[in-house]
């Protein structure tokens, strides 16, 4: 039975509502670090983007409402309010969280490792045939679980305390669902992944650093953008259409970075382009160009270029593999994060995208977009974000069906005939983030999505609920254990 939009707005508000005891506060426990920023650092996970900046969670104690006539929550977090309301206390006085980093195998070879197991389930009150929910990602699945991820990682980082030479490594595994948008073309493509679950290598890499200077070589996550890599690795459980459909996410090649001050980084490397690691993606080469400035201690300014040769669907190269074309794609990115306050957060991200003779031979397709997030610390425990995106697909080149790949040759997603779309999509997330322990936190989000354009050219196919509708609100709720 079909639900009409007012229906699942109440049932969302009623969800959200109560959800405030349920939300969550630090953001880079997932990788074990503990640190209680919004924002990963390269010290907590391979290659995040540039643009990620620390941010300190709420200082001292936050007051609670009084319960029952008793006073209100003290620091300890054992009095009456600490059930009935989050509790005000600092974060450490949640105690800290255990990370394999501390185990003598890891921490005498100064060795970081850890990693999270990720869970999710999204409540689709439209009841898809098909048990997708349309373009969202990484939680696709309609109204069933999905054992998103098992995400481990380890390395040495090559620290040199910016004078000498260092040697560092690291590689980063996952198994769950999320492996198929995170495998990369010709590294993957042959090991027995299944339809759902599988294993993916985002990231395997050595590093030398020489005083200022910092190369990576090996597979690396791509510093495009905002979001990174990982469902544990953000904020929330799902990720916006610019980073799944508009930015790659892994690279491999050679990547440098020069500290030129202590407030401007510049980079640039040499790739095989997106998600593919040998010739069988992509033979050709690409590059990668970024550089992120520190405007004050609450500001930052990061940008990054993509360039090169990628497939695209026009087969107007006839090398190109089952009939796909090789033609020159550009990307940009562009964030600004402003730490407005030790508890409030705000990132502005832009992006434009173009490749010649995408779909058609002759017409170039792009694709452009404008996202803002705001996090906001409602105590040591809790987090609400909440955040707008525009994405525009003018072409209709990159939303929809990306499954199977030839990095993910086995895996199911969305069809291809939920594909083509001309238009612009528009999406808007709030919820809150709640550590229960300093190793498991919970997730809740309203997302509403809304499709404006043409339906599609695989047959007049809209977005979402089995091609029926051009919207879709969901709730998505999910479980991360760290360890």
């Amino acid at each position: 039975m079909r639900i009409a939009y007012r229906h699942v707005f109440v049932a969302a508000l009623c969800a959200l509502c109560p959800a405030v005891a349920w939300a969550q506060s630090s953001e880079t426990q997932s990788s074990g670090e503990g640190s209680g920023s919004y924002f990963l650092t390269d010290a907590d996970q391979p290659q995040g983007s540039p643009s990620d900046q620390t941010v300190t969670p709420v200082s001292g104690s936050v007051q609670a409402p009084v319960c029952d006539g008793t006073p209100v929550c003290d620091d300890s977090c054992d009095s009456c309010c600490y059930r009935r309301w989050p509790c005000g206390c600092a974060l450490e006085d949640l105690g800290e969280a255990h990370s394999l980093s501390d185990r003598c195998f890891f921490s005498s070879r100064g060795i970081s490792a850890g990693g999270y197991i990720a869970q999710s389930y999204v409540w689709n009150p439209y009841q898809p045939v098909d048990k997708f929910n349309g373009p969202l990602t990484w939680t696709d699945r309609a109204n069933e679980y999905q054992m998103n991820e098992i995400y481990f990682y380890a390395g040495k980082a090559a620290d040199n305390e910016g004078c000498g030479t260092a040697l560092g490594w690291r590689i980063d595994t996952l198994y769950g669902t999320n492996y198929r948008w995170d495998t990369s073309a010709g590294f993957e493509t042959s090991w027995d992944n299944q339809q759902f679950y599988g294993v993916a290598v985002p990231a395997i890499y050595g590093e030398l650093a020489y005083n200022d200077l910092s190369i990576k070589i090996g597979r690396f996550i791509s510093p495009v953008g905002y979001h990174t890599v990982g469902q544990g690795n953000n904020f929330f459980s799902f990720i916006p259409y610019m980073y799944q459909y508009g930015q790659p996410f892994t690279h491999t090649g050679i990547w440098a970075n020069y500290k030129a001050s202590d407030d401007l980084i510049i980079g640039g490397g040499i790739t095989h382009g997106w998600d593919s690691s040998d010739n069988v993606g992509n033979p050709h080469a690409g590059g990668l160009l970024n550089a992120t400035y520190t405007i004050d201690e609450q500001r930052s300014l990061a940008w990054v270029g993509v360039f090169g040769p990628e497939v695209n669907f026009s087969g107007v190269n006839p090398s190109g593999l089952n009939g796909l074309g090789y033609t020159n794609r550009f990307l940009q990115t562009l964030v600004y994060s402003n730490k407005i306050s030790d508890d409030r957060m705000l990132v502005l991200e832009s992006d434009f995208g173009t490749q010649a003779d995408a779909v058609v031979a002759g017409r170039s397709a792009k694709w452009y977009s404008f996202a803002a997030w705001y996090y906001w610390n409602m105590t040591c425990r809790c987090q609400w974000g909440m955040g707008y995106e525009w994405f525009r697909d003018q072409g209709g080149f990159r939303v929809g069906g990306l499954l199977p790949s030839l990095g993910s040759p086995n895996a199911r997603g969305l069809s291809l005939a939920r594909s083509g779309y001309d238009g612009s999509f528009h999406r808007f997330a709030i919820g809150p983030k709640y550590y229960f322990t300093p190793n498991l936190y919970g997730r809740a989000a309203f997302i509403a999505d809304v499709y404006d354009g043409k339906v599609n050219n695989q047959g007049g196919l809209r977005p979402f609920d089995d091609g029926l509708r051009n919207h879709q609100q969901v709730l998505s709720f999910d479980l991360v254990w760290t360890y």
